[in-house]
């Protein structure tokens, strides 16, 4: 039996239909997630940014007192301080080290597979571990750095002291991040057109001239995409700070991510204060990423 043109406009109409209910009930899932970990956190931390007091104890509205005393709250200015120089001292050294370690990685062909693994182990350790491993490293006692120094004649170091603990913090997060850009970006670097490379070969150019003028320009998205995220990851630092070195010593160490950590369970009265500066953190990570998304899209559209 045939069917009529308006059965056959009914029956695409019930199978879109479906397709449409089947796609949503297989995102419900992520939007559900979405909304109850992404979107009540960041509603519910405009209210409290509002609020005095504690999370026990009670609170009264105060509008946006909180983010006018901000610059004035003693230890604000200075996580905010420690976070800009933590992330100036780790993320250079990653991308670098990362990108120097890929180049060296992508000419691998017998045992590629060990190498990467190895370069990338670090990256599999929790903050927590990590942090442990580090606090015996750097023990003055019997800590590895220092039985090395003390084996060349050197007096030993106190790695964690106020001078040297944010430098050493850094450190930690080059060692953990590293392998992780290094596997991305040879990931990148065996997907550039060979062809290239070897028309430049022909021609006589350097190995040098090839990285400045062939690998960095083809690979400047990326390079931007991990600059933009590993500066995201070091504005949000906590777990190594608070398994290594407390915070400390004194404030020597206080990251964003710790005083707010700080303000919310070690205090009864400055919940509204953590949530200011989470929101200013939140600021500064959209702003971030907003940039990239433009300066991107202004790339695709100079190519």
């Amino acid at each position: 039996m045939r069917l009529s043109p308006g059965q056959h406009r009914q029956l695409r109409r019930q199978a879109r239909l479906k397709r449409e209910l089947t796609a949503w009930l297989f995102l419900g899932p992520m939007f559900v997630f979405f909304v109850v970990f992404l979107v009540v956190p960041v509603v519910g931390t405009v209210w409290w940014s509002t609020q005095a007091g504690g999370i026990v104890g009670g609170t009264t509205n105060v509008g946006l007192q909180n983010f006018q005393r901000l610059p004035d709250l003693v230890g604000a200015t200075t996580a905010i301080q420690n976070t800009l120089i933590f992330a100036l001292l780790s993320i250079p050294p990653i991308l670098i080290g990362a990108l120097a370690i890929s180049l060296v990685l992508a000419r691998i062909g017998r045992g590629a597979a060990a190498y990467r693994f190895f370069v990338y182990f670090p990256v599999l350790v929790p903050g927590v571990v990590a942090g442990l491993i580090w606090l015996f490293l750097t023990n003055v006692d019997f800590g590895l750095f220092d039985n090395v120094l003390r084996a060349f004649g050197v007096q030993p170091v106190t790695w964690l002291g106020s001078d040297t603990a944010l430098g050493v913090l850094a450190a930690l997060d080059v060692w953990r991040n590293v392998g992780y850009w290094a596997i991305f970006f040879v990931a990148a670097i065996i997907g550039l057109p060979e062809e290239l490379y070897q028309a430049a070969n022909l021609d006589g150019a350097s190995t040098a001239k090839r990285f400045w003028y062939l690998t960095l320009p083809l690979m400047r998205r990326i390079l931007f995409f991990a600059i933009v995220v590993s500066t995201i990851w070091g504005l949000q630092v906590f777990d190594t700070a608070l398994v290594l070195t407390n915070g400390g010593p004194g404030t020597a160490t206080t990251t964003i991510i710790f005083r707010v950590w700080q303000y919310v369970f070690g205090t009864n009265d400055k919940v509204g204060f953590a949530a200011a500066i989470s929101l200013v953190l939140i600021a500064a990570i959209l702003t971030l990423t907003l940039t990239q998304m433009r300066l991107l899209r202004s790339r695709r559209g100079d190519d």
